[in-house]
């Protein structure tokens, strides 16, 4: 048995890569699909409803994206990264706790976008935000 394989509940199963949320190996028996994503089944079923999170960003590259995580994780935020059919990488937090991740998230980087509107953060190679189409030259200032 590999050393992967160790980590998954089921020594049989195919490994079909890691959790989007913790990083856990899964395998066919033990994973959720949320935004085509693979969610191990050490999170609760709550999780596994997409209604259950909130956008929050979209980056085109894992270096900013894991900074921002290493933030939210840091402060107890639980995250959830997907890979969308552009190849932006969109990372989501649990409804309730949306707005704590804004305000942790506010500031962080020069780097990254904010729409207020949506309030959502996005590369500045994504250009414009992805949910309402507004470009940083339109939108408001920073407080």
């Amino acid at each position: 048995m590999s050393e992967l394989m160790s980590e998954c509940e089921h020594p049989q199963g195919d490994i079909l890569g890691k959790c989007a949320i913790c990083g856990d190996i899964v395998c066919g028996e033990c994973y959720q699909s949320v935004f085509n994503a693979m969610v191990c089944s050490n999170h609760g079923e709550d999780l596994f409803d997409e209604g259950a999170w909130e956008m929050i960003g979209f980056y085109t590259a894992e270096d900013p994206l894991d900074e921002r995580r290493y933030f939210l994780n840091e402060q107890n935020i639980t995250t959830l990264v997907s890979e969308n059919e552009d190849q932006v990488l969109e990372l989501y937090v649990p409804t309730e706790a949306k707005e704590d991740a804004w305000e942790i998230l506010r500031g962080t980087s020069e780097d990254s976008i904010e729409c207020l509107k949506c309030r959502v953060f996005y590369s500045k190679e994504v250009g414009t935000c992805p949910m309402c189409g507004v470009g940083p030259e339109t939108s408001e200032p920073k407080e």
